[in-house]
């Protein structure tokens, strides 16, 4: 088995909606698999739907070779999920939750309450252990349900806007957690709008839009599809020659030329290790100083990929 998760025409409707629309999509085993979209995009859908807590209208999915609507007690077994919103009874407390998380993985005390205490402490909740779920900050609520994965390491982890309402410490902290899932053998699938979070956690990126797949790639790929992405600021010793300026524009990838100044150039191109080989070698009669790249966000490849699919429709 070398696919994690399998989607076969995997549909979910509400009416004459579908929040998900015949998805097909493979998700490898022991990656950390990022899904970036905006609200409303499809992605909780998804994880809802391999995650067994929705059922498909049509279609179906493999997870870990198990079918999501014909075998779902095995699926369940071997998957754990991070809500976006979390889960807790008010009056219960963020020990009893830990244990009671632990206990249905069948992990008894003494090892039990070792597990708990090891794992408040790694999400900076020990001083919040006794507080009623209530009474936990936004923040400590959400630290508290990406916990519950940890008390037992399931062979596939769903997080749903994992650092949702958790301070800039925070996000860090859960980053390095999932992180850590991963070294341990989990595969990862994280459901996130937050670029950072994606060009931070992901091995591979799935962008998604209106409950389709609009593309899957590692993030250097991503970044190269972008006509023009990768900008090259070039600055001279003395002042442009028109001979440089022409042959610049003539380069293959070269996309747009902006003169800053009499001695700096700024130079949207395709494929900038591709393209400043090639700048550099075939300049003649002007002395570099510098040079600096800027490559696109995933702010720039996501308006590049998906405003362009929903103006076409």
């Amino acid at each position: 088995m070398d696919f994690a998760v399998e989607t076969y025409d995997l549909t979910k409707s509400y009416g004459d909606f579908n929040a998900l629309d015949k998805l097909n999509i493979k998700i490898e085993l022991g990656q950390i698999r990022v899904l970036l979209g905006p609200n409303g995009s499809g992605k909780t859908t998804f994880l809802h739907l391999i995650s067994t807590v929705l059922r498909p209208t049509k279609g179906t999915a493999r997870v870990l070779g198990f079918d999501i609507v014909k075998q779902q007690l095995e699926v369940r077994k071997h998957v754990s999920i991070a809500f976006q919103d979390p889960r807790g009874f008010w009056r219960h407390k963020p020990k009893h939750i830990l244990s009671f998380h632990a206990s249905m993985y069948g992990i008894k005390d003494p090892e039990r309450s070792s597990i708990v205490e090891r794992t408040l402490k790694e999400f900076d909740l020990w001083e919040s252990r006794d507080k009623k779920f209530m009474d936990l900050s936004g923040g400590q609520a959400k630290r508290l349900e990406v916990a519950k994965l940890f008390v037992h390491i399931p062979k596939l982890t769903l997080l749903d806007e994992p650092t949702a309402m958790v301070d800039l410490d925070g996000k860090r902290l859960m980053w390095d957690k999932i992180k850590e899932l991963k070294e341990k053998g989990c595969t990862v699938i994280v459901a996130t709008n937050e670029v950072r979070e994606a060009e931070y956690l992901a091995d591979k990126i799935t962008i998604f839009s209106s409950g389709k797949d609009i593309v899957t790639d590692t993030l250097p790929n991503l970044k190269d599809s972008v006509k023009g992405g990768d900008v090259v600021d070039m600055r001279f010793s003395d002042p442009i020659s028109p001979i440089t300026l022409q042959t610049l524009k003539r380069l293959p990838g070269t996309v747009g030329i902006i003169e800053v100044d009499e001695n700096r150039l700024r130079i949207p191109v395709t494929r900038s290790e591709d393209w400043l080989p090639l700048a550099v070698s075939s300049i003649h009669g002007n002395r570099l100083a510098s040079v600096h790249i800027t490559e696109p966000s995933l702010d720039d490849i996501f308006m590049t990929i998906v405003k362009p699919k929903a103006e076409t429709k």
